[in-house]
């Protein structure tokens, strides 16, 4: 007759492992004396226990806050960076001939060829370079 295995996984996520932790121990002190967890050392697992929730909450509660401030942000960044690419147009104009100069206002300025980007040929050929010694 085949062995039956029997798995209980544990939960990856804090979360869950958390409020799984607070239901065993729960369901412990429910049963008092009569509970098998009797000779766990719960009195030193009951202050992680307990700062776990507090944190746990606490980083609910400061992803909550870091969606509604990035959102805030975001709604603003189109006025941003359109008031960049003026600036940027406005300097590039102004100094057309030394276009370095708009580094003084922080931007970074780039002067070397760009490199072609992928896909791109120098001759509209297959896209890949030609073997040595093949035409």
């Amino acid at each position: 007759m085949a062995r039956n295995t029997v798995r209980i996984p544990l939960p990856v996520d804090p979360s869950e492992a958390i409020a799984l932790l607070a239901a065993v121990r729960k369901k412990h002190a429910d049963q008092g004396d009569a509970s098998p967890l009797k000779g766990m050392e719960w009195e030193e697992i009951d202050p992680d226990l307990t700062a776990a929730k507090e944190q746990d909450a606490l980083s609910d509660q400061s992803y909550l806050n870091a969606e509604k401030t990035t959102r805030e942000r975001n709604r603003h960044m189109p006025a941003v960076n359109d008031a960049l690419r003026s600036a940027r147009d406005v300097l590039l104009g102004l100094y057309r001939s030394n276009p370095k100069k708009a580094g003084d206002f922080g931007f970074t300025v780039n002067d070397s060829p760009r490199a072609a980007a992928s896909g791109e040929t120098n001759g509209g050929g297959s896209g890949t370079p030609p073997q040595p010694g093949t035409v």
